[in-house]
């Protein structure tokens, strides 16, 4: 009976583990607390029967005493814990991102902003999300750099109409003379209300191609990039167009030239213009796509990379309905050194899907320096069945060499005279689509390259908090790794239940 009741108390402490380390309630805790509490229940009925054939005998009340002495100490003891932890303000973030300490770049927008910065909580006193809010600013308020202040919606009418509140759970941003509503308070849309607020050194201008078939900024669907638009917009660039077939060079102005998967082959015209703009110490960022020749190939190998047209196999792949299987690599396999991936690591993984294999291959001259930023797990081979993957059947064919990590994006910096081109290939576009830029530390990944190609300042190569969209797969990457780590607490519970029976047991013998 002993042995029913400890499994329960462990399969329930399981089932609200998993919540604190995946931040959800999932089903491996919903199953664990469901079955955990019936196991209780179980043991509580069986121990009240008991008690009942031994009726009111001092041995009965002696273990009723003890039991409820028992039940009662650890209740006062988590208690006295939980109020100790709040009088000293401790706090424990046990979720495996870290998801409830402010992220570098939160942390480096507050370091930016002048002092005076003030955030104003504008709620509904029976609003339930009103305390998760209040969380958050505390996290904020404990920069030293935040004065937080609340107000009742009914008693700040003229805010409201000053402001524009139109709900309660409203943060108001003010500093200096600027203001600006977050009115879905998260880590996120408050880092990019203070971006929006930051004094930028200067704002500079970001183009993209046109023409060929490239991917379009202006595009707000699953298949569009407005999000990368956005998300540029945020970190202070301008973002235009460029038709590369109607230019006869390269703007002045160019911090970075975007070249997102062409349809078409760009004309050889257009290539000698991003040519000769690296050699001027331009910055290039070039999405491409498996089984599509851009034009571009013959420019990137001149540059130091090859890029192979196949596909890269990982078994270590993200699962899309309809998609073929094993050719959506989840990533973690960082350069560290590199600025654009050095605030990622193995637990903050980037998702590809269909990507092509880029190599840094060689140095155009012994000064240059090419990286490899991001590599497939050391399972991966390559497949050029595009017919296959294309059908979303599993790709069959493989060129007979051993399994190995195949590079999914590199980079390549290059010293010329003053000045210095720096050039990013990555070897899938839709990574960087809406349907998919805030999947994992996508994000991170595409804007640090931007920011790195531009050569900002090292601040700007930073991570980012998470910011949902409306846009999501039927299973995107998040929910499959919540549900990989939710299955690999099962083994751990499952061997203390086993600890935990044969120790009692021992304990009886």
């Amino acid at each position: 009976m002993r042995e029913l009741g400890l499994v329960g108390a462990i399969a329930i402490a399981a089932g609200v583990g998993s919540y604190y380390v995946t931040g959800e309630f999932g089903r491996f805790g919903q199953v664990n607390v469901a079955l955990g509490g019936l196991a209780l229940a179980l043991y509580a009925v069986r121990a009240l029967g008991r008690m009942r054939r031994l009726g009111g005998t001092p041995v009965a009340r002696r273990m009723l005493t003890t039991r409820a002495a028992l039940l009662v100490a650890v209740v006062a003891a988590a208690v006295a814990l939980e109020r100790g932890a709040a009088r000293l303000d401790l706090r424990w973030d046990w979720t495996l991102d870290r998801r409830h300490e402010l992220s570098p770049a939160s942390r480096d927008a507050l370091a930016a902003l002048p002092d005076g910065l003030v955030a104003t909580l504008y709620y509904d006193a029976e609003d339930p999300r009103i305390r998760g809010t209040r969380l958050l600013l505390e996290s904020f308020a404990t920069s030293g750099r935040v004065q937080v202040r609340e107000r009742v919606l009914d008693d700040a009418l003229e805010d409201l109409d000053r402001f524009g509140i139109s709900s309660s759970n409203s943060v108001l941003l003010e500093v200096d003379d600027r203001w600006e509503l977050v009115g879905r308070p998260s880590e996120g849309t408050v880092w990019e209300a203070l971006e929006r607020l930051r004094a930028l050194e200067r704002r500079t201008v970001v183009y993209y191609a046109r023409g060929a078939g490239e991917g379009n900024l202006l595009r707000s669907d699953a298949l569009g990039f407005s999000g990368l638009a956005a998300a540029l917009q945020t970190e202070g660039y301008r973002v235009r167009d460029l038709v590369m077939a109607a230019t006869d060079a390269i703007p002045q102005d160019a911090a970075a030239l975007l070249a997102i998967a062409p349809e078409r082959p760009w004309r050889e015209e257009s290539v000698a213009l991003v040519d000769g703009y690296l050699a001027g110490g331009g910055g290039l960022v070039a999405l491409l796509e498996p089984g599509r020749e851009t034009g571009l190939e013959p420019l990137l190998e001149r540059w130091g990379f090859e890029t192979p047209d196949a596909v890269v196999v990982d078994p270590a792949s993200g699962p899309i309905e309809g998609g073929a299987p094993g050719v959506n690599p989840l990533a973690h396999a960082y350069d560290r050194d590199h600025p654009i991936t050095k605030p990622l690591d193995a637990n903050r993984m980037a998702f590809f899907l269909g990507a092509r294999p880029v190599r840094a291959a060689r140095k155009p001259e012994p000064e240059d320096r090419l990286s490899v930023l991001v590599h497939s797990s050391p399972r991966a081979w390559l497949s050029r069945d595009f017919e296959r993957i294309a059908r979303g059947l599993p790709p069959q064919d493989r060129d007979g060499a051993p399994d190995d990590r195949h590079p999914l994006a590199s980079a390549g910096r290059y010293p010329r005279g003053e000045r210095e081109a720096r050039v990013v290939v990555f070897g899938d576009s839709r990574f960087a689509s809406n349907g998919h830029l805030r999947a994992l530390f996508n994000l991170d990944l595409i804007l640090n390259s931007v920011n790195w190609v531009a050569q900002r300042a090292e601040g700007r190569l930073t991570r980012r908090p998470n910011i949902l969209t409306e846009i999501q797969q039927p299973l995107t990457p998040q929910e499959s790794l919540r549900m990989f780590y939710g299955v690999g607490l099962l083994i751990p519970e499952l061997l203390l239940m086993a600890a935990a029976i044969a120790w009692l047991r021992q304990r009886s013998a």
